[in-house]
């Protein structure tokens, strides 16, 4: 009896053993978990099923593979930083309409050495892809520097561990790469020429590695440079110049530049400023240059100003010498024809009824005449016809008749009479009388103001040369004919009257 009782207890333990057994191939076959419950029981109530993969990661992975670049380096680092001036020269101009001036802009760089640094170590990339069918999950990747030095260090001993950065894309979809840059930097070791750099690349959704950091290792071998590679941070700079000419004005060249700096440097150019249209006005030109530094592309700035004066724009109306000459009561107040011309020993009139014949005294005296009569009558002056006047003003006042015109003084007075008869003769912006509508009025032309014979000239012939066919009508009347227009072949009795008739 007892020992039929012994075989059944060892029945029934072979028969629990195998349902154990068989319930843990199950479990970890991911079959149904209530055989492992029935197990448990067996056990007094402690968890022996196997641990399950997160249900949020699938029951099936990816796989990766991944390759990495590795190149040592020794860097010497030289900072620049820029700085810029601009002058003007003049920077003051005044310009009547019409008139140019030139203004020399001077720039100025200055470099300046800031910083200087070294640095060594080691950069590269690790390209990454994805070689399954489902995106990567929990990429990372960790970089270790590792170094022999036989004798005493055989084996690849890490040296510096650092994490790279992978936000610029941190899941790989199926079939998708990547690569991703490093840099490392280090003191080197003393001694050791040996060095080597190893990728920990891992996703938590590998293959056969579920929920675990896993993937690959790629390694590469590099050495440091026996010497430093020299970086120049802005080594060089350019410049550019603009201007902003003001209104009614011109400005040329309007653009220059650039200008390249691989040092410290200047240069210069020149800008003509012509007033086109302004008056009496005062304005501004603001030429600005800037710098660019080569790397940085940080800017600089410098400003120069000009400041230009346009006068109030002539205004009146100018005659020749000949209206003057022939009109002596329309001089205006305060000039007398009959008043005595320097030291020429005759008036003002006379003098301009003298011909010339080769003596540049009265060629200049005649234009000078008129200039300063056309100024008296409301005609504003150039500043360049004022100034030839104030020096023949000058002249006359020691200096008597007699000066060959081809003489080196002569020449000095013609020069200064072509300046005045082409103020006179409206070339110099100034209209000629005749020719406008607005401004003074023409000089009134009284008529029986000129004497018949000039004074002084009282041996020449009644009428002027050239004049000889003019009849002694008032002024206005000189060249008008004996009998009106179209009357030519009028009857001298009218029509109608002959023999007698209406007596």
């Amino acid at each position: 009896m007892r020992s039929g009782w012994l075989r059944l207890a060892v029945v029934i333990g072979v028969a629990a053993l195998a349902l154990v057994a068989f319930g843990t191939a199950m479990a970890a076959a991911g079959g149904s978990s209530g055989l492992a419950a029935v197990v448990s029981g067996w056990t007094g109530g402690r968890e022996i099923a196997p641990p399950r993969a997160d249900p949020q990661q699938g029951q099936s992975g990816t796989s990766i593979q991944a390759d990495k670049t590795a190149e040592g380096f020794w860097t010497r680092i030289i900072t620049y930083d820029w700085s810029l001036s601009k002058s003007a020269s003049p920077d003051a101009l005044t310009l009547a309409r019409g008139e140019s001036g030139e203004v020399t802009y001077t720039i100025v760089a200055t470099r300046e050495k800031v910083g200087e640094s070294e640095s060594a170590g080691v950069r590269g990339t690790i390209c990454v892809t994805n070689t399954g069918e489902a995106a990567t999950e929990g990429l990372a990747i960790t970089d270790i520097v590792e170094y022999k030095n036989p004798p005493d260090v055989t084996d690849w001993t890490p040296f510096l561990t650092v994490t790279v950065d992978v936000s610029e894309k941190p899941s790989l979809a199926p079939g998708e790469s990547h690569c991703y840059d490093y840099e490392i930097p280090f003191t080197p070791l003393a001694g050791v020429t040996q060095y080597r750099n190893r990728a920990h690349v891992t996703i938590t959704n590998h293959s056969g590695h579920l929920g675990e950091p896993f993937g690959p290792e790629p390694k590469a071998g590099f050495s440091l440079p026996d010497s430093p590679t020299v970086v120049e941070v802005d080594e060089s700079a350019s410049v550019s110049d603009e201007e902003h000419c003001p209104a009614g004005f011109t400005c040329v060249p309007s653009e220059t530049g650039p200008w390249t700096f691989h040092d410290s440097g200047s240069v210069s150019f020149h800008k003509t400023i012509t007033n086109e249209t302004a008056c009496d006005v005062m304005a501004e030109l603001h030429n600005v240059a800037t710098l660019t530094e080569g790397d940085t592309g940080e800017t600089r700035t410098a400003e120069a100003v000009v400041h230009l004066t346009a006068p109030p724009c002539p205004v009146g109306c100018v005659l020749t010498y000949g209206f003057w000459k022939t009109h002596p009561d329309a001089w205006p107040e305060g000039y007398s024809p009959n008043a005595m011309f320097f030291l020429s020993g005759k008036t003002w009139l006379e003098v301009l009824w003298t011909a010339p014949r080769g003596d540049a005294y009265y060629i200049l005296a005649h234009q000078y005449i008129a200039a300063v009569l056309n100024v008296a009558n409301g005609a504003t002056p150039p500043p360049e016809v004022s100034t030839v006047i104030d020096a023949a003003t000058a002249w006359f006042e020691s200096h008597s008749p007699g000066v060959p015109a081809s003489s080196p003084e002569g020449q000095t007075l013609i020069h200064w009479a072509e300046v005045l008869a082409a103020f006179n003769e409206g070339m110099m912006g100034i209209p000629h009388c005749e020719n406008v509508e607005a401004g003074p009025a023409t000089p009134p032309k009284k008529g029986a103001g000129r004497p018949e014979t000039p004074p002084g000239l009282e041996k020449r012939p009644a009428t002027p040369p050239g004049l000889e066919n003019r009849p002694e009508n008032q002024p206005h009347q000189e060249q008008r004919p004996e009998t009106p227009p179209g009357q030519e072949k009028r009857p001298e009795t009218p029509p109608g009257q002959e023999k007698g008739k209406g007596k």
